[in-house]
């Protein structure tokens, strides 16, 4: 996440149980500073949810069209890296996932 997060990004941020720890992580980076102008476009309202409690900033795509990066989990990775989706809220994620740069 350092890597690809940074500040002024425009971040993608997925659904599922995973995505509560980046959350948490996006939470005390933006807390500590290091993260500034950072703007967080959920893909469910459950993420919504957490990154409002979180304190962090909030947009949608109609607001943040193009986006720097969307991280999200899988249910399934195979040997190439080939990710599998599955559950609620796929178009949504997949519609998120389209508009990230990275």
């Amino acid at each position: 996440t350092q890597n690809h997060v940074y500040p002024g990004c425009k971040l993608g941020v997925g659904s599922g149980s995973t995505v509560k720890y980046l959350v948490e992580y996006l939470e005390h980076a933006y807390q500590a500073g290091s993260l500034r102008d950072l703007i967080c476009v959920p893909s469910s309202f459950m993420s919504k949810k957490w990154l409002i409690d979180s304190g962090l900033p909030v947009s949608d795509l109609d607001a943040i069209p193009v986006l720097d990066v969307c991280i999200d989990g899988a249910d399934a990775v195979d040997a190439d890296g080939t990710c599998i989706k599955g559950g609620c809220g796929l178009t949504r994620e997949k519609i998120l996932l389209e508009s990230a740069r990275k």
